[in-house]
């Protein structure tokens, strides 16, 4: 092996390993390609067994800060250099130390780890708009407003919205059936007054089989997730948020996780509809959600009972 093989060489060969010996998702392998080519595009195309490849991991994560890349942003382009350079030393293509051995995540608060999620008022709000006609006036109206109803009260992700089919609709038992990270299927609960709106959406379609995907396009095209940030991007700006609120199709599922958590929800049955492996996972929702402690803690600590 040549000593100036570059990371470039080596991109395409690692992500074949993620996708087909660890079965990585399409959108992980996206992801790692993505950050990746960053990494390339802000210090260059470096020999993997140069001298200076640390230095230049470090300048990377310094050129990310001053791009005001978040904490978790920056953690996850760190994550995929770690899962890069592994890759290589198992295959023995590094000559050299692995230079990510002894960099380290940045540290992450508790408040910052905790997903951001909308109050009751705002999504009342959102609902009340979508259906002014002097805001929302186009024939993209009905299908901003069933996205919008389904990732709230699926809590699904928009990966997952964008694979439901027609006929993982459930309109009599009152659920779906949604695919989610590993092709692993779930079946969740969903409200009739969603269901209702859902039918007559598809009353405007002039055909459709049940193989068919519930949202496309005009070419009745499934609908990527691109196009469906597009559009909450459009809601956030017709409803006159200002842009320092964080509104994406993942801040819907966070939302009802944490408005179902508030209500009352057992971690566990959580765990089940947001489709979460691992319980610790899902936990963070507990953390979201002081006034429950409050609430929990009122009721059954004795010295909120014993006058002493």
């Amino acid at each position: 092996m040549s000593s100036y093989e570059k990371i470039s060489d080596f991109v395409d060969d690692f992500l074949v390993a993620k996708e087909v010996e660890e079965g990585c998702a399409a959108s992980t392998i996206k992801a790692y390609k993505y950050d990746l080519e960053k990494f390339i595009n802000i210090v260059g195309d470096v020999e993997i067994n140069s001298p200076m490849m640390r230095t230049k991991i470090r300048l990377f994560l310094k050129k990310l800060k001053e791009l005001n890349y978040t904490k978790k942003a920056v953690g996850r382009k760190i994550a995929t250099l770690r899962s890069f350079f592994k890759f290589l030393d198992l295959n023995e293509f590094l000559t050299v130390k692995n230079p990510m051995s002894i960099i380290k995540s940045p540290k992450i608060k508790m408040e910052e780890q905790l997903p951001k999620f909308l109050d009751p008022a705002d999504i009342k709000k959102i609902f009340r708009d979508l259906r002014d006609r002097q805001k929302f006036n186009t024939k993209k109206s009905r299908r901003y407003y069933i996205i919008v109803r389904i990732l709230y009260s699926t809590m699904a992700r928009v990966s997952e919205l964008c694979n439901i089919r027609i006929r993982d609709i459930d309109f009599v038992g009152g659920s779906i059936r949604l695919r989610g990270k590993g092709n692993k299927e779930r079946i969740v609960p969903i409200d009739p007054h969603t269901l209702n709106m859902i039918e007559e959406y598809l009353q405007d379609r002039i055909f459709y089989e049940t193989d068919d995907y519930l949202l496309v396009n005009t070419r009745n095209q499934p609908l990527n997730p691109r196009v469906i940030q597009g559009d909450i991007k459009i809601i956030k700006e017709k409803c006159g948020f200002p842009d320092s609120k964080i509104i994406t199709p993942h801040v819907f599922r966070h939302t009802g996780a944490t408005h179902l958590r508030r209500s009352g929800m057992d971690i566990s049955e959580l765990q089940d509809i947001l489709g979460h492996s691992n319980p610790n996972t899902t936990r963070i929702y507990a953390k979201n959600d002081i006034s429950k402690l409050k609430e929990s803690y009122s009721e059954m600590h004795p010295l909120n009972k014993l006058e002493v």
